[in-house]
């Protein structure tokens, strides 16, 4: 204590110095004085004065320890608050940045996906209509239906742009408003039986796409090879099923499938076409005679599909 009160200054160590210095002549006044009687001898005691100014100094040490303390813990309290607030902008900017980073990527998949499109589809259909306009003598026809083809596809891809991802009825009500003209002119009366479907999880716009494209294709061949006068377009959900599905079935009345194969005519890629689509989407797809003795085609599409 000595040493840390006049060596090293520490105010602390001076007072406690001054304080034990006292109690250790109170203690030799008492001893000496009033024990002993030397020097004359007394009759009052000092240790208890001392010791309390003692008691009382520690009591003040002790407070100022603590409020010190406490002052260290508020300012830790401080110090860790701010460092707190520091982090949270931080993460608030990292936040931000991921989320802007998914936006731009969510942009760029959907330009992707746009161009593919357009690449896939509109760009097929122009690249057949340059290929008939070329001919020394282009059908009229089939330029015209070249043509058609491309604005539905261009209209498809438009349409897959619209947020009804999620809304089946919708998306088959989209493709009969674009077909609706076309069956009107060829003379074809459509039957619309599409059922009550329950709310469907959100679904990506390429399968709405495919599905388009599959149906697309189903009245097209329809419209061009199967003389047909009337189309029932059946939609409805099958809970029941494992996994639960939505089946899509398009039966005309036209002349049905062929029983030998046309080797007069080069064979299309439409059906093959629309059995890999299906398979891209995770749907069956069947095309069969609708009737045996009226003749027809039936073509049955089942799509699983998870209820939101």
């Amino acid at each position: 204590m000595i040493h840390g009160a006049l060596v090293a200054r520490r105010r602390i160590a001076g007072v406690l110095m001054a304080a034990g210095t006292l109690a250790i002549l109170a203690g030799a006044h008492d001893l000496l004085l009033v024990r002993m009687g030397l020097f004359g001898g007394a009759y009052y005691t000092l240790t208890a004065h001392a010791m309390f100014f003692f008691v009382m100094i520690l009591a003040g040490l002790v407070v100022e320890r603590y409020s010190r303390t406490v002052a260290d813990y508020s300012a830790l309290n401080a110090s860790l608050a701010a460092r707190i607030d520091e982090r949270e902008t931080q993460l608030r900017g990292a936040f931000e940045t991921v989320r802007q980073q998914q936006q731009e990527q969510a942009v760029l998949l959907e330009r992707q996906r746009i161009m593919r499109e357009i690449h896939d589809g509109v760009g097929s259909q122009l690249v057949g209509l340059l290929n008939v306009v070329t001919q020394p003598a282009p059908d009229r026809v089939v330029v015209e239906e070249h043509v058609k083809l491309a604005l539905d596809e261009m209209r498809m891809a438009v349409d897959s742009l619209q947020p009804t991802h999620d809304d089946l009825p919708t998306v088959l009500a989209t493709l009969r408003y674009r077909l609706q003209p076309r069956l009107d002119a060829a003379g074809i009366e459509l039957v619309w039986d599409v059922a009550v479907i329950p709310p469907m999880a959100p679904f990506a716009a390429q399968a709405a796409l495919q599905l388009q494209r599959i149906l697309l294709e189903a009245f097209t061949n329809v419209l061009k090879h199967a003389s047909a006068t009337r189309i029932v377009m059946h939609a409805n959900w099958h809970g029941e099923e494992t996994p639960p599905l939505v089946r899509i079935v398009l039966t005309d009345n036209g002349r049905g499938l062929p029983a030998v194969p046309d080797t007069a005519r080069p064979p299309g890629h439409g059906i093959s076409n629309m059995r890999a689509r299906a398979q891209s989407i995770g749907a069956k797809l069947r095309i069969e005679t609708a009737n045996e003795q009226t003749g027809g085609t039936r073509v049955l599409l089942d799509w699983p599909c998870v209820l939101a």
